[in-house]
């Protein structure tokens, strides 16, 4: 069937992102996509796109499933794949009639997230166990009031692949949370177009948070050089995109923050930097803070500033009174412990925004030294990793390549070669610049197949990899002279 329409109520968009756009060699024909396409499922239509004027294939085709699960799984397997003869083919979904021909750059990201209707009571664990059984899941977030706290009702929840927000979009109790595919979230770009009274740019849409934070007592206290500093107050300039609620949290994972309040500079639209007053109740951590966390880009590109401020050591900001210990006590006050349940969730709370920022809370908290050895242990890595193997010689011929993308930020190359040379045979590996994307050279193929098989998909640090083969390099043309 060629380019016909639909009836009865159906049509291009229904279900959603049920159909596929694919890019081809021009000898393919209909006949070559429903045998490669068939077993997907149901296939309503395959659509061939040809010149007008002449008739001529044009290389682009749509394939269209009766529903968006086996599209899904269409484009996982055959996508980068060759059928019939020639060029591998590229596959996306289909762009819906109402979008026309514009893509969002994020846009595969959408493929993977569901937004839902949910009970006021229920809780990120019990939106996590409903959907769990559909795929692994990335994030399950109730989206909540900021000043309450409460859930507003709704929530997204972010799946690892399409084929599995798929499926839970086509099998889970729709009546209860009636799902849709979320929109792409807005760039950073359109993210800083809202700015408020005091608490600056709101960031809209929900940011990724784990399941479960780690507890506080995997925390390291403070050498005992920072007790007797003779400030708790720090005054800081940041960044004039960041806001109240991402301050608080960066610094509220020194413990003992008593008070943050953000204030910014130059014209109320576009200020020009934001300056934060930050009180600790323990001079000792406010030592630990100004040290660990000046000159930390955050959001990065942007460095922290931070000053202490002397003469307002013992000033009273804040809503509670400050509390200090006594001079050359090596323990936290007792007013600087607070509730250990409550202490993970602020950590879960303050992961969310670390992350949206493109930072690892497990990478901040091993700059900040607030990580123990164990715990480093049990956050490296996700998946158990080969005794670490010598490098092959820098010289050595590239026998094979794998392409490697961070998310949400790029990890240090230290982190990256201690994790890629378990293989063996790695001759080097490295990060593009100012991309989260790269790329390891190995001299053996047999090496560069064990670390895409074992690290694909797997977490160092908090920041989940992507490994896969990289594509051949095209042969670099020979100049011929003249202007390049």
């Amino acid at each position: 069937m060629s380019d016909r329409r639909f009836s009865g109520g159906s049509s291009l968009d229904d279900p959603p992102n049920s159909r596929l756009f694919i890019i081809g060699p021009k000898t393919l024909n209909e006949d070559d996509f429903r045998k490669a396409f068939d077993d997907f499922g149901d296939i309503e239509e395959i659509r061939v796109v040809k010149d007008r004027n002449t008739g001529e294939n044009k290389g682009v085709f749509y394939v269209k499933f009766a529903k968006t699960s086996q599209a899904a799984k269409a484009l996982e397997e055959k996508n980068g794949k060759i059928i019939g003869s020639g060029r591998a083919i590229k596959i996306m979904v289909a762009s819906s009639r109402e979008k026309g021909s514009k893509r969002e750059e994020n846009e595969e990201e959408s493929l993977q997230r569901l937004f839902v209707v949910v009970p006021k009571n229920m809780t990120d664990d019990d939106l996590y166990d409903a959907f769990k059984d559909f795929g692994d899941i990335d994030y399950a977030n109730i989206i909540r009031d900021r000043e309450t706290r409460e859930s507003k009702g709704f929530a997204y929840v972010k799946f690892t692949k399409f084929s599995e927000a798929a499926t839970a979009f086509e099998q889970c109790d729709r009546r209860k949370f009636k799902p849709v595919f979320a929109e792409p979230r807005k760039s950073r770009d359109t993210m800083r177009t809202s700015f408020g009274s005091e608490s600056g740019f709101r960031n809209s849409g929900p940011t990724r948070a784990p399941l479960m934070s780690p507890p506080r007592s995997n925390i390291l206290p403070p050498p005992d050089r920072y007790c007797d500093n003779g400030f708790t107050r720090l005054t800081v300039i940041a960044s004039p995109v960041v806001n109240q609620d991402q301050m608080w949290k960066l610094f509220d994972i020194v413990p003992s923050l008593d008070y943050c309040q953000i204030k910014y500079e130059g014209d109320r639209i576009r200020p020009t930097r934001a300056l934060v007053e930050v009180v600790y109740t323990d001079p000792k951590w406010a030592a630990y803070a100004q040290e660990k966390l000046h000159g930390l880009e955050y959001p990065p590109g942007f460095r922290l500033i931070i000053k202490p401020e002397y003469e307002h050591s013992r000033s009273g900001y804040g809503k509670r009174p400050l509390t200090s210990p006594s001079s050359g006590s090596t323990s936290l006050s007792t007013n600087a412990q607070p509730d250990i349940l409550k202490i993970a969730e602020t950590i879960a709370q303050a992961t969310s925004l670390i992350q949206a920022a493109g930072l690892s809370p497990d990478i901040l908290q091993q700059k900040l030294g607030l990580m123990t050895e164990a715990r480093k242990s049990e956050v490296f890595c996700s998946v158990k990793l080969p005794d670490v193997e010598p490098m092959a010689n820098f010289d050595s011929q590239t026998e094979a390549r794998c392409f490697i993308v961070c998310t949400p930020s790029a990890l240090p190359g230290t982190v990256l070669k201690d994790v890629f040379c378990r293989f063996g045979n790695l001759i080097d590996v490295y990060m593009l610049n100012n991309r989260n994307c790269g790329y390891a050279r190995y001299a053996v193929k047999q090496s560069a197949e064990d670390a895409i098989k074992t690290l694909h998909g797997s977490e160092v640090l908090g920041i989940r990899l992507k490994v896969i083969e990289a594509e051949e390099r095209p042969e670099k043309r020979r100049r011929t002279g003249g202007d390049d």
